[in-house]
């Protein structure tokens, strides 16, 4: 490493842990006998787990014929030259992006960490719902997840799978007790029942020509086409970064090595917090009628939204990996969900979100024949195309305490 990305390296170093253990308002006491003290004035997991028991109960006495399917919905976009994926699903929106190799700019979450913690996310409110039924209290919840290698060689792309979460949670049930909850969650949560089957997105292209000689005059940041140049630049270099990582079996264990993976921590009015790479912070929810507060979109809105903006990241690889000109992108993801499923006369309905498609909406100079080619290659190769069309496995951990963050050291050389 030179100097200068040693210092570079250093810098962000030095932000992170500044930012990280700045002082706020929870520094205010001197002493953490009297903060704790007053602390015991803020709402309770209990409490929630309470209100979220008349709030499913009057959930499940609802006759089918009061419900109505609906359809779920996400819209990403490739935005100009940064190629950032702006995701929005209802009124809530979010940033997508990738590391700096792969031409990015590291202003926003990875989809592949993403999904895992949209997975930790739906269990963990699985678990609310099964810990409110069984009136089974719970003081503090907090789920880490991450994927392990496959124990057998596989021809799959590359994704995370085999997946082990751990559930760190206070509370005064007995282990039995904590083991079939664990069960129960599993078993009815919507997002890792959709995971576990095997899913193929459908596809629509939507394809507008636009002119082959276009003027750039750097009077406008509308065109992806000089974004799709230096992701093809940054592509490049990377592969031959890999080709070295390769040879270096050092290297390839450091790769390899199991590392802490995302989490998602509980709050007492039962909003799930999900921590995305160390640094970027996403609400989950559910509406009021489940007993949320709408803060958020709920785990399985945040399933379309990891497939959207995967593809669309791939599809900008790819369209750079081919040199193709490309002026703008955008993805519109959908699929049904059927609240009725499991009510009388819905009994064989299934949980989980139904006919899931996207629309891949193109503006383009290249012919018909060239854009099928290349959203072909970006299926094949496309890490949550893939998650969705095989089928996935989990196993859990239950650990009774507070969940803590691996502090990872960052090595400058």
């Amino acid at each position: 490493m030179n100097n200068i990305s040693k210092i570079t390296a250093l810098g962000l170093l030095s932000l992170s842990l500044s930012s990280a253990y700045a002082q706020g308002p929870q520094d205010i006491f001197k002493s953490d006998k009297q903060k704790s003290k007053l602390e015991t004035n803020a709402p309770s997991l209990r409490h929630h787990l309470k209100e979220r028991k008349k709030a499913l109960e009057a959930w499940n006495a609802l006759p089918a014929n009061e419900l109505q399917p609906v359809t779920l919905t996400a819209n990403v976009t490739a935005k100009n030259r940064s190629g950032v994926r702006e995701l929005r699903i209802r009124e809530f929106h979010y940033i997508g992006d990738c590391g700096y190799s792969h031409g990015g700019q590291d202003s926003g979450v990875d989809t592949p960490t993403t999904a895992q913690a949209v997975f930790a996310s739906d269990l963990a409110d699985s678990y609310l719902n099964q810990a409110a039924l069984l009136g089974i209290d719970i003081d503090s919840l907090t789920i880490e997840i991450h994927g392990q290698p496959d124990k057998v060689k596989t021809n799959r792309v590359w994704y995370p799978r085999n997946f082990l979460y751990t559930l760190y949670i206070d509370s005064p049930a007995s282990d039995a007790e904590l083991e079939r909850l664990a069960v129960l969650a599993e078993q009815n949560s919507a997002v890792a029942t959709f995971v576990k089957s095997s899913i193929v997105p459908k596809l629509t292209i939507d394809l507008k020509s636009s002119p082959r000689e276009r003027k750039v005059d750097g009077t406008t940041l509308a065109s992806l086409r000089e974004y799709i140049y230096g992701k093809r630049q940054a592509v490049l270099a990377s592969r031959e970064l890999v080709k070295e990582i390769k040879k270096d079996k050092e290297a390839i264990q450091k790769v390899l090595a199991p590392q802490q993976g995302p989490w998602v921590k509980v709050f007492p009015n039962g909003v799930r917090q999900l921590t995305v790479n160390d640094k970027y912070l996403i609400l989950h929810d559910n509406p009021a009628y489940l007993g949320g507060t709408n803060l958020g979109i709920t785990s399985a809105e945040g399933l379309l939204g990891i497939l959207g903006t995967c593809i669309t990241h791939i599809s900008l690889g790819q369209a750079a990996e081919r040199a193709l000109d490309i002026d703008s992108i955008a993805l519109t993801v959908e699929a049904e969900w059927d609240p009725r499923a499991g009510r009388k006369g819905y009994e064989h309905t299934p949980i989980i979100p139904q006919n899931i498609r996207y629309t891949l909406h193109v503006l383009t100079p290249e012919n018909a024949q060239t854009v099928k080619e290349w959203i072909e290659a970006v299926e094949k190769i496309c890490p949550m195309y893939n998650l969705f069309k095989d089928t996935q496995t989990f196993e859990h951990r239950i650990v009774r305490g507070s969940f803590k963050k691996t502090i990872m050291a960052l090595s400058v050389k």
